[in-house]
């Protein structure tokens, strides 16, 4: 009895790490529940249940017949951030669960890897080719390709900081929206006519754009999971306006700047 209670043990830990994973990886919350739930099922209990929203992912694990196993796990989610490629790689691993390729000790040790996979650099230089492509599909200029590396390496320098300076996303947008608003139009004002500011400052904030959220919530909404879609749809919501409030102050800091060093 023992042994069975362990490989039970297992299996639910196996389902709340994988439903850990793509909540902090933004993934949907339709996904996450039938993730998890798939992968309770393998254990044989007839009762495996599972809700999830933004910020926590709830399970139990039982059985109408035998009362003596009983699970349950409150899993709080307190960082998200858009990473597909972890969505991807623990949907593969529960499928090869799941399909019996391979067994729950081994799934939860390849979770465990995903789950400790340093991505933010690769995040952050990709958001630099992505500032670099935006600028060259607005029509911008070599000056303009010039400015937008320079930029992207200015918000990897201040994502640099969050390792040692607590920033909530809204903050850390906001700031790095400001100082790259201020970096920005003070090269267009010291050479004026060389930059297009408009087109820069269109391309710059494209990292920051809650398009995902936006797009997870109005599934989520035409699914029926009206929690899900509604937090999502204020997390998209909060994310413009922390771009908007670094755009203003932004412009009016550069404008104090240009007046008194040009």
């Amino acid at each position: 009895m023992r042994t069975i209670r362990l490989l039970y043990k297992k299996i639910f830990k196996l389902a709340s790490l994988a439903g850990q994973i793509l909540l902090e990886s933004n993934a949907e919350e339709y996904r996450v529940e039938d993730t998890t739930l798939r992968i309770m099922q393998t254990s044989g209990l007839d009762q495996p249940s599972s809700f999830s929203n933004a910020t926590g992912l709830f399970l139990s694990l039982t059985d109408s017949e035998y009362t003596e196993y009983n699970f349950s796990d409150v899993v709080r989610i307190n960082h998200r951030a858009n990473n597909i490629q972890k969505i991807v790689q623990v949907n593969e691993i529960s499928r090869r669960y799941v399909s019996n390729e391979i067994d729950v000790d081994e799934a939860y040790k390849l979770l465990k890897e995903i789950k400790n996979q340093p991505n933010y650099r690769l995040v952050h230089y990709t958001n630099i080719l992505l500032i670099i492509c935006f600028v060259i599909l607005f029509g911008g200029n070599a000056n303009d390709i010039l400015v937008s590396i320079l930029v992207g390496g200015l918000i990897i320098l201040l994502a640099y900081t969050r390792q040692f300076i607590y920033y909530t996303n809204f903050s850390f947008t906001m700031l790095a929206t400001a100082v790259g608003t201020i970096f920005i139009l003070f090269l267009d004002g010291k050479f004026p006519n060389e930059l297009h500011h408009h087109i820069l400052l269109s391309a710059m904030i494209m990292p920051f754009y809650p398009a995902t959220s936006m797009t997870n919530s109005m599934r989520d909404l035409l699914k029926g999971n009206n929690l899900a879609g509604i937090i999502k749809a204020l997390d998209a919501l909060m994310n413009i306006i922390s771009i908007a409030l670094g755009f203003g102050i932004g412009i009016i800091l550069s404008r104090t700047l240009v007046l008194y060093l040009l």
